[in-house]
């Protein structure tokens, strides 16, 4: 097999790159292989090939910098639909990584044996490497596979024979005829949402309920009250079902015009996850994005302020650049500034 055009000029520019002299070594064996250096952080000649960084000592392609798991000082560092997370935001350690919101495991990078992880302490889902997060070994059967070690599994997670994933819906699910659960100490350590079989609870959305056991989604909750007045959901706990931002839950079934948003839900764990239990007014409707004075203006109930800005804006929990409206101009990452560190659609 020849090599690829990127070979060819590598090779075509070795003779200029002796000369040019210090800073790197070209290992090659009838194929294109590692450039070592030593200037770390240099880009380009003379220390490595054109577009190519010097990192720990090797020469890499400045696109695998911005990769998933790639070390990153801010958000413009990483790929177009990422961002750059602290791991101390969350309690963890370690340097800062590009990291991505996703909902399963099938949103994050193969290559890179990237899996989805939720925090101790639930919240968000974000694509992390399968190594940095405890899935040293991660393949490519999707959550309902048949398994024999958490290394053939998209997710990185074999239980009790059968690959198990994160989600956000019963959508990540219905390809195995599973739905969306909550479970615990499955795909984190505390609640979290994954894909599993029915469960025996019957209550549907927004029905009555007394525990979890009682919901077919397996998360009964109380539906937050702040701007609700006389509806007759308000004031008891209730089933409910995930979500991954405001516009994916259903309006509430006993009052069409009554919009339901995406919330943030303690677990009898103290673990929290996100949830369609925000009751909102039917005039509830600015999108993403939206200049607003109150929670009440926005689609989401949440109306916030960045720190950078003088002007409040309708936000929402998300789990993609996709909740977010316009991607030019708002993405999916850890607010910039309050003690949750769960994503929220915010300014780029």
């Amino acid at each position: 097999m020849g090599l690829g055009a990127a070979g060819r000029r590598l090779i075509r520019g070795l003779p200029a790159l002796a000369l040019l002299g210090v800073g790197c070594e070209v290992l090659v064996d009838g194929k294109l292989g590692t450039v070592l250096c030593s200037e770390e952080g240099a880009i380009g000649p003379p220390a490595c090939p054109e577009g190519a960084l010097c990192s720990d000592g090797a020469c890499v392609d400045t696109q695998l910098e911005r990769a998933l798991g790639a070390p990153c000082g801010d958000h413009d560092v990483c790929g177009s639909h990422d961002f750059c997370l602290d791991p101390a935001r969350f309690g963890g350690e370690g340097p800062s990584v590009c990291a991505r919101a996703c909902c399963s495991s099938s949103d994050c990078d193969p290559v890179r044996d990237a899996v989805c992880w939720i925090p101790d302490g639930g919240g968000s889902g974000v694509c992390r490497i399968g190594r940095d997060v405890g899935r040293p070994e991660v393949g490519a059967r999707l959550s309902g596979a048949a398994c024999a070690s958490p290394g053939e599994c998209r997710s990185g997670i074999c239980d009790e024979g059968v690959c198990v994933d994160t989600c956000c819906s019963d959508t990540n699910c219905a390809m195995n005829g599973a739905a969306c659960r909550l479970t615990t100490d499955l795909v984190a350590a505390g609640s979290a949402w994954a894909c599993q079989r029915v469960g025996p609870g019957r209550g549907g959305y927004l029905d009555p309920c007394e525990e979890d056991a009682d919901c077919s989604s397996g998360l009964c909750a109380d539906v937050d009250r702040d701007d609700v007045d006389g509806d007759d959901v308000d004031g008891d706990l209730r089933c409910t079902i995930p979500c991954c931002s405001s516009d994916t839950c259903p309006a509430a079934p006993r009052d069409a015009m009554r919009n339901v948003g995406c919330a943030e839900v303690a677990t009898g764990d103290g673990s929290t996850v996100r949830a369609c239990a925000r009751l909102l007014r039917e005039d509830s409707i600015a999108a993403v994005g939206v200049a607003c004075d109150t929670n009440e203006e926005c689609r989401s109930g949440m109306c916030v302020k960045h720190p950078e800005q003088t002007q409040r804006f309708c936000s929402d929990v998300c789990c993609s650049e996709a909740s977010c409206g316009d991607v030019s101009l708002f993405g999916c990452r850890p607010p910039a500034a309050g003690p949750s560190w769960a994503l929220r659609c915010g300014p780029k």
